[in-house]
């Protein structure tokens, strides 16, 4: 059971980074749940219509490519799952710009729904050097 929920994990960051990467705001949100929120760095913390603004912001104005996830360690404990992470990539403003190689490092914590899908509640990160 613990290594199809760690699989399940998997595939909801993934998923997170797809969003993020085709700039899908509706696939990104229905990864979420209800009462997420997000912790970006050097930031407030955001959740409910200012998270959807902040985030559909970003991803109107920028184009991530060349991107790699790597799943750290994942503790999953009844409906509850950490999930440590670290992410490179490649941002462009679509309005033109040199490409920025950058890096992060992070934890979610995902819960699982009522109807067995597992959604993000928590997302912190922080930006290193690249």
């Amino acid at each position: 059971m613990i290594e199809s929920d760690r699989q399940q994990v998997f595939a909801v960051t993934e998923a997170e980074l797809s969003a993020i990467q085709s700039s899908d705001t509706e696939k990104y949100f229905s990864l979420l749940s209800d009462d997420a929120t997000l912790s970006p760095p050097n930031a407030a913390s955001k959740t409910g219509a200012e998270l959807r603004r902040w985030l559909s912001e970003f991803l109107e104005q920028v184009a991530i490519e060349r991107a790699k996830l790597v799943h750290g360690e994942t503790w999953i404990r009844d409906d509850l799952a950490c999930h440590e992470y670290t992410c490179r990539w490649t941002a462009t403003r679509k309005s033109g710009g040199t490409p920025t190689a950058m890096a992060f490092k992070g934890m979610h914590v995902l819960r699982r729904e009522p109807g067995g899908q597992w959604r993000i509640v928590r997302n912190i990160w922080n930006v290193d050097p690249v």
